[in-house]
């Protein structure tokens, strides 16, 4: 935050010394369709490498050493590209462009680092650029692309949406990679993309690709199942004072939401300031603040049965936390019996089986803080060294309270992290450093602390006294039993019997309980981690079409520096922080060939990581072939290996009382686990044996230290324009999966190799481990989308998508987690009426059911089909630069949700003003 107000000092200070009047080429540009002003249009001379873009009034100022008479060529996407003679240097100019269809002209960037028309992109692309976000019925751009073809999320929480593509969808998917200008998104300890708290504010997203599946050649081990590059907009192009102001309301109750929460206010309200001081300094600020009652995961569903927790004594549920503490209470019985041989006719018929009796659990609502807010800010100064080279330093900063799903849902609150970028470039090259810093801030993790809640509040079992909450629990049990109240009224009245005087949540005792256990570290007994975990990042790349003439190249290099900084709460790092580091270099080349009909590539990357012994190298191939005017096919094979990241490699979380997420790494296995001592075994033969007594029943798992991960994917597809009105886009993939990594959930007893340890839940550790599956999968699917224009300003979308995964190994719970298809559309107007003032859009969004399962043994089971439709109507008020829009998310109100223990998700209702951004 300090290099923030730091940075802002420096603009202050620019912009007080540096403003004043220019002299040159004047003018301003409008709409000629509506009269309005024409905010970033390009406005050049031609042939030259000069030009500027107009300010957010439409005006432009433009110094050029050129003699006159020079010609202005006026663009911008969505008009129609306008020429203008000019014969004097003082010329005043009134242009006015007119707008014309947009439809297959869309650029990018990602699919080869170099700009190309989207339509012959090399592999599959999805967009979305500032004038979708302004338009978008939803509340923000992460929730735009759940309407992408070929794109999955999860939603854990307002402001924690996890994006995937082909298929691998869970929140915190480590195998997708998100960049925000350069700078890879993750966070340094998880290891995975926070969704939307340090990405860019509504206000500044000039553009957003998503390239699905294996991304690897050109951006790192991480992209397996995908990239997200995303731009923030230049100040030299994009200025002037804009506001985005929204007020909603969310938990509308309706008969299909299972809401605890009632109606709440719902806010969002960012500004941006860009600012060209003159030809040679601008600069842009950001800030955002996002906040709401969070919507609430409320899954009762039975982890150990069918029965419900009235039936069930050994009930737990994903969201019911503190149910996970277990216990087989035959023992208490025999003391029982032991002490009073009449109770025999009660007790023996239920010694012939385990009795397993949880702990009662706390729901979500209430324990959890479900104040969800989110807040970002943003400085970026760029600075024009001369004409072909552009300096830039840029400070990111996001904070806020919000929840995360994974092996228990975990409460984020008062996070921090912070990106920090200085960035040299030109138009054939760029260096880049940035750091970027976490700090976990005060994180619940919900499943653990309950647990440590009962136990502080009343222990299972005291050994000192013979007394605690299952003792009392076995002779209520009894005593009811011996007045012939049935089993299932027996146990229900011990539960309450032991439960009295149990603190909840808001009462004193509980909530001291609850924050003297999450505020103590975890080596200390309490259930707080500590992530203090940095990422140092530097590269460059160069392309050498000015010095290699037979085919375009493009070669870059990269350093990257993880240092793992937890204080023994999430890695092994108890003495000191553990450093990894990775290294890579990447080449690209492309060729025209055939009367340049046919566009070949290639790119070739190697990636070495210190955690392993060998380097692996990533490839990509691809054809572009121009079968008629504006008609490509495609053909694209990639191979890509994914180093196991931190969390799939070293990292060890609590996620219950005895319980951890762990990694794969034999540092962690083997140093800190000490599995070659004590062996671990399968969580089910573990189940098994309490359950039969034999200790034959007990199975080994075989570990071995975690390796790489690779995949080899085929792609083919075929892109066309049809009169500029209609573009459509159909593609199948094939991927074979070799090492695949994936989850089991074992057990050991540490400090002895007796099997009678498995007994107690107290004695032994379960984990939840990533490992390399043996057998090959493979991944295949399909895709297809048809945008048209229909004229008059109306355009409709349909995309509809499918993936699959076959020779699935049932050992591992490997995230695959998606329906069979997905089907999204949108229709919409940007202008119709008197002056084209009002304009609508609306989205669908259709999946049905499927299966999910969580990894670390959360929960699994089916995600009800969804079909969502979002819409808003907007009016522009020209002469105030301004806008007002009503619209709602989810609009039916029909609650739904994105994955088993994740929260349902209702309507958001609103009213928007927007000011320059219309």
């Amino acid at each position: 935050m300090k290099v923030i107000q730091s940075m802002l000092t420096v603009v202050l200070v620019f912009t007080s010394a540096l403003l004043f009047a220019q002299a040159g080429i004047k003018g301003t540009v409008k709409n000629k369709a509506t009269g309005e002003s024409a905010p970033a249009v390009s406005v050049s001379i031609k042939n030259s490498s000069e030009g500027t873009y107009t300010d957010d009034r439409g005006r432009f100022t433009l110094n050029t050493r050129k003699p006159f008479p020079v010609i202005l060529v006026i663009s911008s996407i969505g008009f129609e590209t306008k020429e203008v003679e000019v014969h004097d240097n003082n010329a005043r100019i009134d242009i006015a462009i007119a707008p014309a269809s947009s439809l297959g002209d869309e650029v990018v960037v990602s699919a080869s680092r170099t700009t190309q028309r989207k339509l012959s992109s090399p592999v599959t692309i999805e967009q979305i650029s500032s004038k979708d976000v302004a338009t978008s019925p939803q509340l923000n751009y992460m929730d735009m692309v759940q309407g992408l073809k070929g794109v999955d999320v999860t939603v854990s929480s307002i402001g924690f949406t996890t994006i995937t593509t082909r298929g691998f969808n869970t929140s915190g998917n480590t195998n997708f990679t998100q960049i925000v200008d350069g700078m890879d998104n993750q966070a340094p300890g998880l290891n995975f993309p926070l969704g939307g708290a340090i990405s860019l504010t509504q206000l500044d997203v000039d553009n957003i690709e998503i390239l699905s599946g294996a991304s690897s050649a050109l951006y790192g081990s991480r992209g397996l199942n995908g990239t997200m590059v995303m731009t923030g907009k230049d100040p030299f192009k994009y200025q002037g004072l804009s506001m985005l102001i929204t007020q909603g309301v969310n938990h509308v109750k309706s008969n299909s939401s299972n809401d605890p929460v009632g109606a709440s206010p719902y806010y969002d309200w960012a500004v941006r300031w860009g600012k060209k001081i003159n030809d040679k300094f601008a600069f842009k600020i950001n800030l955002q603040y996002t906040g709401a009652k969070d919507w609430v995961a409320t899954d009762t569903t039975n982890k150990n049965g069918p029965g419900t927790k009235y039936t069930d004594p050994n009930y737990n549920s994903p969201n019911y936390y503190g149910g996970a503490t277990s216990v087989n209470i035959n023992p208490f019985l025999e003391y029982a019996l032991a002490m009073d041989e009449s109770l025999a006719p009660i007790i023996e018929p239920m010694l012939g089986q385990p009795n397993y009796v949880a702990r009662t659990g706390y729901g979500e609502y209430g324990y959890l803080d479900n104040n969800a807010r989110l807040f970002k800010s943003n400085v970026e100064l760029r600075y024009n060294i001369n004409s072909r080279i552009q300096a830039i330093a840029s400070g990111t900063f996001g904070t806020g309270n919000v929840v995360y799903t994974n092996d228990t849902r975990y409460q984020i609150k008062d996070f921090k992290v912070g990106q920090y970028r200085l960035e040299l470039r030109s138009n054939r090259w760029f260096v880049r450093s940035y750091l970027t810093a976490e700090n976990s801030g005060k994180t619940l993790v919900a499943g653990p602390t309950a647990q440590y809640i009962n136990e502080g509040w009343k222990p299972s079992f005291d050994e000192s006294t013979g007394d605690g909450w299952y003792p009392q629990y076995t002779m209520a049990l009894i005593g009811g039993l011996a007045t012939g109240a049935s089993a299932a009224d027996a146990h229900w009245a011990a539960r309450g019997f032991a439960d009295q005087g149990r603190p909840m949540p808001g009462d004193p005792q509980f909530e001291q309980l609850k924050s003297a256990i999450s505020t103590t570290p975890i080596p200390e007994g309490g259930t707080l981690f500590q992530d203090r975990s940095k990422l140092v990042n530097t590269e460059a790349q160069y392309n050498f079409s000015d010095l290699i003439k037979f085919a375009n190249v493009i070669a870059g290099i990269n350093w990257r520096l993880y240092s793992l900084n937890s204080k023994n709460t999430l890695f092994p790092d108890e003495n000191k922080p553990i450093n990894v580091n990775e290294y890579s270099a990447y080449v690209q080349l492309s060729k025209k060939v055939i009367n340049n009909k046919l566009n070949i590539g290639a790119s070739f990357r190697l990636d070495k990581n210190s955690l392993f012994t060998s380097p692996k190298v990533t490839s990509r191939a691809s054809l572009v072939y121009e079968a008629a005017k504006e008609n490509y096919i495609r053909f694209s094979y990639q191979n890509a290996y994914s180093f196991p990241s931190n969390i799939q490699a070293l990292q060890s979380t609590l996620n219950g009382y005895n319980s951890y997420s762990s990694g794969g790494s034999n540092l962690l296995l083997i140093d800190h686990y000490h599995f070659d001592q004590y062996a671990p075994y399968t969580l089910q033969s573990v189940e098994d044996y309490q359950k039969s007594d034999d200790p034959a029943a007990l199975k080994k798992f075989l570990y071995s230290d975690i390796k790489p991960q690779s995949v080899n994917a085929f792609e083919l597809g075929y892109s066309t324009l049809i009169a500029k009105r209609v573009l459509i886009d159909v593609l199948g993939y094939y991927s074979t999966w070799q090492n695949f990594i994936g989850y089991a959930d074992v057990a050991n007893t540490p400090g002895t190799t007796d099997p009678e340890a498995f007994k107690d839940h107290s004695t032994y550790i379960q984990y939840n481990i990533a490992f390399n599956g043996a057998q090959t999968v493979n991944t295949y699917g399909y895709a297809a989308s048809v945008s048209v224009d229909l004229s008059h300003n109306f355009l409709a979308k349909v995309n509809y998508y499918s993936d699959f995964m076959k020779n699935r190994n049932n050992s591992q719970v490997n995230n695959f987690n998606t329906p069979n298809y997905h089907l999204n559309m949108e229709f919409g107007n940007n202008g119709f009426g008197k002056k084209q003032l009002w304009s609508f859009n609306t989205t669908f969004r259709y999946k049905p059911g499927y299966f999910y399962v969580v990894s670390g043994g959360l929960a699994q089971g089916r995600v009800p089909s969804s079909a969502v439709l979002d819409a808003q109507v907007s009016y522009k008020l020209v002469k105030a630069h301004s806008g007002i829009r009503v619209g709602g998310t989810n609009v039916t109100n029909k609650y739904y949700s994105t994955g088993i223990a994740n929260p349902n998700i209702g309507a958001v209702y609103y009213v928007t003003y927007a000011y320059n951004i219309f």
